[in-house]
């Protein structure tokens, strides 16, 4: 594969994650992820071209703002690094095509879904809707697997947590999952179908105990704090992209001494 590709592949990516952040910063706050034009947000200073470029930017203002020396998170260029780097394994693993294009369109709405999970504790419906009508668009168009799949997938996807949040209910009183997750998780299944977004559950529930249970033992979290689940999604979904049948072939090897395939 050409260097030149993957190069703007990764340039891409950290281009689409500036405008991620907007949306990260915007869409809880129902604001429009348009206008007005980018800014600090605690002087409203407009940001220029030289306050734009993807991580370089808040290297070389060491994380403050140009013109009133407040502090930038560092989420800003970790979205921008993370972004390019799932296009650019997305762009090693399936070449520049359809389901190039499929994937990274799903793991863009993972990545913002996450990071706002992380910073406000909500996946907010209104970008779960617009992943859905692309989730959609994709199948109909033959882009993703078929209708009947997708809509499988999404029944998968959105009916596991809404069952896991239930029975944690009727066992504990208290909510498991939020309905968020399972929203979330539904529009996985739009875009992978059934099998696979199977897969992509039991990957994100595996990636949320682990770290649930090292914060346990650390004593950083206890049994009835909620943890963000969003994260584990995108982790679980990006796992099960790349390497699903490895795992199933490894899955079936460990436990039953050979592959069926």
């Amino acid at each position: 594969m050409e260097t030149w590709f993957l190069v703007t592949v990764f340039i891409t990516g950290l281009l689409m994650g500036s405008f991620f952040n907007v949306c990260i910063y915007r869409i809880p706050k129902k604001e429009s992820i348009v206008s007005p034009a980018s800014h600090c947000t605690t002087c409203n200073a407009k940001l220029n071209g030289p306050d734009l470029i993807p991580v370089l930017s808040y290297l070389c203002l060491r994380g403050r703002c140009r013109y009133c020396h407040a502090k930038i998170s560092v989420r800003y260029p970790l979205v921008e690094l993370l972004t390019g780097s799932v296009y650019l394994a997305l762009a090693v693993r399936f070449g520049m095509g359809k389901t190039f294009v499929t994937y990274a369109v799903l793991c863009s709405f993972l990545i913002i879904a996450a990071a706002i999970d992380m910073e406000y504790q909500i996946i907010p419906d209104g970008l779960i809707l617009t992943g859905g009508l692309f989730g959609i668009l994709l199948s109909l168009t033959g882009w993703t697997v078929s209708w009947q799949n997708s809509l499988s997938g999404m029944l998968l996807g959105g009916g596991v947590p809404l069952l896991i949040r239930f029975l944690f209910w009727m066992i504990r009183h208290k909510e498991g999952m939020g309905g968020g997750d399972g929203k979330l998780m539904g529009l996985v299944g739009l875009f992978l179908g059934w099998k696979q977004t199977a897969l992509s559950i039991l990957l994100s529930i595996y990636a949320g105990g682990l770290f649930g249970g090292i914060l346990l033992l650390l004593h950083r979290k206890k049994c009835d704090d909620a943890i963000p689940f969003a994260p584990f999604i995108a982790i679980g979904t990006f796992l099960s992209i790349l390497y699903r049948r490895d795992l199933i072939r490894w899955y079936f090897q460990i436990f039953f001494g050979r592959y069926p395939g």
